[in-house]
């Protein structure tokens, strides 16, 4: 492997104001939650329901408060791309490196209105099984299923607009 020049690395920030408005967000589900907990006969029909819902969001959205945290203190670049490949960083399930050599196909796809990068891979199991955890390795596998790779790369948590980023990759690597 030749050693980089520092130029031919981008490298794009997270957009500390993106996590922001999620961490916002996510507390007022917290509080939601807590809301519902607390009062769960304030609602006509079924308490016992209302105050699982409101478990449910304490805890998915207590714990994307404390990913979204970690992250507005995560000093290391959102996304990279560089001579050896691209490495995303941008949110709780990204798969980190994808060197270029594993990459066949790059092209845009729509997840509910959001434009995101499918990158097929040689081997997506292999990704699948790298994923840190098994809730990454479930979402890994779920993308696989419904859109033929395990690899999606989204600008929504990125300084960088959508077609910016899909450029900088295509230039890259304009033959995909």
């Amino acid at each position: 492997m030749k050693p980089h020049n520092p130029l031919d690395i981008i490298e794009i920030p997270l957009s500390k104001t993106s996590m922001a408005l999620g961490l916002a967000a996510s507390a007022v589900f917290v509080a939601a939650g807590i809301w519902f907990v607390n009062h769960p006969n304030q609602f006509h029909r079924a308490p016992l329901i209302i105050t699982i819902i409101g478990i449910a969001a304490i805890v998915a959205f207590g714990v994307a408060a404390l990913y979204i945290v970690n992250k507005l203190f995560d000093t290391r670049p959102g996304f990279i791309i560089d001579d050896d490949g691209i490495t995303d960083n941008s949110n709780a399930f990204a798969v980190g490196f994808v060197p270029w050599e594993d990459v066949q196909k790059i092209e845009v796809a729509y997840i509910q209105r959001q434009k995101i990068i499918k990158i097929y891979v040689k081997d997506p199991d292999g990704y699948i099984r790298r994923q840190p955890n098994a809730l990454s390795r479930r979402m890994a596998s779920i993308s696989y299923r419904i859109h033929g790779s395990p690899v999606a790369v989204s600008a929504q948590a990125l300084q960088s607009s959508f077609d910016d980023l899909y450029k900088l990759i295509t230039e890259r690597r304009p033959n995909l």
